[in-house]
């Protein structure tokens, strides 16, 4: 696979379709890339038909290409500005308004209106039993950049 890409180069592309898990991009040139689920958004993403649609021009990043299977990984998420920057720089020890998105065995998924998830442990959510769509405040305790966790507990 002979191509002059390099590592982080901004490309043009158009979706060419949009599976369960990625999204399949052909650069300019007829290069065929690929975006996977990890690479679409730094919010959560349900379906790769969230971020983009057959036929659409997309911006992406050149991330790498894997010569045994011919296969080049692309990225959408990495032209955009990280959303936990500045969450991190204006959040910690914030008092907000959080809703239920998601109940886990270890605790209750709270997303919050800057749209950062947060997980609220279930050490630390007493006996209530949320639901889904739930509001209710709380309290950002910890974020860590390097693992992208953001813990809350029961707002004041």
């Amino acid at each position: 696979m002979d191509h002059k890409l390099e590592h982080g180069q901004v490309c043009k592309g158009i979706v060419t379709a949009v599976s369960d898990y990625s999204l399949s991009v052909t650069l300019t040139g007829g290069l065929q890339g690929t975006v996977s689920s990890a690479n679409l958004s730094w919010r959560r993403v349900d379906h790769p038909s969230e971020v983009a649609q057959v036929d659409q021009v997309v911006t992406v990043v050149y991330l790498s290409t894997d010569p045994e299977r011919e296969s080049i990984s692309l990225s959408l998420k990495d032209i955009e500005p990280d959303p936990l920057i500045e969450f991190a720089r204006t959040e910690l020890d914030a008092v907000t308004r959080g809703t239920v998105t998601k109940i886990a065995p270890i605790g209750t998924f709270v997303r919050l209106p800057s749209g950062i998830e947060g997980l609220l442990p279930t050490a630390s959510s007493g006996a209530v039993a949320y639901k889904l769509g739930d509001e209710f405040e709380v309290k950002v305790d910890y974020i860590n950049m390097h693992t992208r966790q953001v813990r809350v507990s029961l707002g004041a």
